[in-house]
């Protein structure tokens, strides 16, 4: 049966036999945390960006040539270089090993309000909406499942006090049953590509890696009617062309860039 599901879901994609001949759906996202110019940045339905980095005259600016700007703000760690650290620090749950910032506690009355008041200037400025990282942290297998409920409910937060802004969920898939309904779509990396943090490179997820996330996120569509983002990391012409080709079929907005997501993508 797993067989014949694969089999349909190939044809599905590929068809065709003129798919690739055809124009490949060109990508509808940029997510750059590096400073760029705002003059830059035209042509995309989502901009995802680093709130600090801009001004409100800047934000206004790049609204009035992409469809929405959204800020990213991280619900499940803080580094020591963010502004708000200092504020949380008393109350984060410990140390990542990986990234060497710190688990938050959502849980924690005032880590909320620190969290709620960094979104309060997001707003001011004029994003469209947040970008919400490090959901993980409270999903099925990251280091604090048991609050998840907590995460959902700072989620509920925040559509209580801005009911038009746009959440856009990144990866945290098991938290999907009880956030779908205060988010606006879900964003996921690494369904096409597979980065190497150990030896820094870039390479593809083999073809049934791919095929079982993409039936994941076909089932999370169906259900609660959440549109789906892609993130993909590639380095070379040669490689971004191919995860284009991979994933330009499902007809899904999609990003590729450099792992650093610290400037435009750039590709030798």
């Amino acid at each position: 049966m797993r067989l014949i599901k694969t089999i349909f879901f190939i044809m599905a994609l590929f068809s065709f036999s003129g798919l690739f001949a055809q124009k490949i759906q060109p990508s509808t996202v940029l997510i750059c945390y590096g400073r760029v110019n705002p003059d830059q940045i035209q042509g995309y339905k989502y901009v995802i960006l680093e709130s600090e980095h801009y001004t409100a005259f800047e934000v206004k600016l790049i609204k009035e040539n992409n469809e929405s700007v959204i800020g990213y703000i991280s619900v499940g760690e803080v580094s020591d270089s963010r502004f708000y650290y200092n504020e949380l620090k008393e109350s984060t749950l410990g140390k990542s090993e990986i990234w060497g910032s710190f688990y938050l506690n959502v849980r924690d009355e005032n880590t909320q309000n620190v969290l709620i008041s960094f979104v309060d200037k997001m707003v001011q400025k004029g994003f469209d909406g947040l970008f919400l990282d490090t959901v993980d942290t409270f999903a099925k297998w990251g280091p604090y499942p048991n609050m998840g409920d907590d995460l959902v409910n700072l989620l509920r937060m925040f559509k209580d006090k801005y009911p038009d802004i746009h959440l856009m969920q990144n990866a945290g898939l098991s938290l999907i049953p009880k956030s779908a309904k205060y988010i606006n779509s879900v964003a996921i990396e690494s369904v096409a590509t597979n980065y190497s943090f150990d030896k820094e490179e870039y390479r593809m997820h083999r073809w049934h890696e791919f095929y079982k996330r993409v039936e994941e996120l076909q089932a999370i569509r169906k259900q609660y009617q959440l549109p789906v983002i892609l993130i993909e990391y590639a380095d070379s012409e040669k490689l971004y062309q191919k995860v284009k080709q991979q994933v330009s079929p499902l007809k899904w907005d999609y990003f590729i860039g450099n792992i650093g997501l610290q400037t435009f993508p750039k590709f030798k």
